[in-house]
């Protein structure tokens, strides 16, 4: 297929003409022709209305085929971190009607050490509808910063799969975690796993919207305050006040080993049961480990068949070890 041909002037003027009534200026340094892009930015602050100290704006209006349209609204904190609405459709004009229905303050949430970045769709049907547009916008990312520590969401495209859960270091030095770091908030995440230079985890969530991401926004936020609490005092503390859930997290990492062991027992104990040869329990017994091996090899996430170990605290001072350091001698 050709690519699309540059924006002519006769394009660019009919695609700003909604943006310009409503005061936005065209930055054509940033703006791409041969990408058929145009970068919008707000109004100029008058003395009616003087500047605001919100987060940085910028609109991205794009036309990546014909007759489809994709307008971004793009905040950057001061910070760095940034947030991202997308609304597309046939016609630019009714995009920014529903890019500016939304909220700034949306973007982001807040609290003491954390700041949490959400990245979202507005689906065609909430322009002027009340149901819909009153549901919110579709979550597609979220990424919440702390004092050295960045955490990254990617939402799945397929509904039924789970979100993905990122963990960075933002600072020198080594950075140890526990795996159940998150899992300790309930079932819907997973333990982490080491991954190179990062931890991967997890989320479960809703398989329509707007309950996918409303409650994925909810337990997003009460993760960003978990780990802003956790990361501020001393790695034992963790232990101190979730050992009952770290248990529980222990016993769940657990569940499909004890279970593939009780299965082979039943195996081992048949003969004792005195159960005929033609009973339907023997034939269920016998055929239930290779069955249930098989259906968990047809899952999306293989079972760990691991015994974790014990949890127990910490004994580093902190967090993060100097170069060089060695790590945390007891990091379950």
């Amino acid at each position: 297929m050709p690519a699309p041909p540059p924006l002519t002037h006769h394009e660019i003027l009919e695609w700003i003409a909604p943006f310009t009534r409503r005061g936005y200026r065209v930055d054509m340094g940033a703006s791409d022709r041969l990408a058929r892009r145009l970068v919008l930015l707000p109004p100029p602050p008058t003395q009616e209305s003087p500047a605001d100290p919100s987060p940085a704006q910028t609109l991205r209006l794009e036309n990546p085929e014909r007759d489809r349209f994709v307008l971004t609204r793009e905040l950057t904190d001061a910070s760095g971190l940034t947030a991202r609405l997308e609304a597309a459709g046939p016609d630019p004009d009714e995009l920014l009607t529903r890019i500016e229905a939304r909220p700034l303050a949306e973007h982001f949430r807040a609290g003491p050490g954390w700041l949490l970045a959400l990245s979202s769709a507005v689906p065609a049907a909430a322009a002027g509808a009340a149901g819909p547009a009153a549901a919110g916008p579709a979550l597609r990312r979220a990424e919440a910063r702390f004092d050295g520590l960045a955490l990254q969401v990617a939402m799945p495209a397929v509904a039924g799969y789970p979100a993905e859960i990122t963990l960075t270091s933002l600072r020198d030095g080594q950075l140890t975690l526990p795996e159940d770091l998150l899992a300790v908030l309930g079932r819907d995440w997973s333990p982490l796993r080491r991954a190179g230079p990062v931890w991967q985890g997890m989320l479960e969530i809703a398989r329509r919207e707007p309950a996918r991401s409303d409650r994925a926004r909810a337990r997003l936020e009460a993760a960003a305050q978990h780990l802003a609490r956790t990361l501020a005092e001393p790695p034992a503390r963790f232990h101190a006040r979730f050992a009952a859930a770290r248990w529980g997290v222990a016993l769940r990492v657990a569940l499909p080993l004890l279970f593939l062991l009780a299965l082979f027992a039943g195996v081992v104990a048949l003969p004792r049961l005195g159960l005929a040869e033609d009973s339907v329990y023997r034939m269920l017994i016998m055929n239930a480990p290779p069955l249930l091996l098989a259906l968990g090899l047809c899952l999306r996430e293989l079972p760990r068949f691991v015994l974790p170990r014990p949890p127990r605290p910490s004994t580093a001072p902190g967090w993060w070890q100097g170069a060089g350091a060695g790590a945390d001698p007891s990091p379950h």
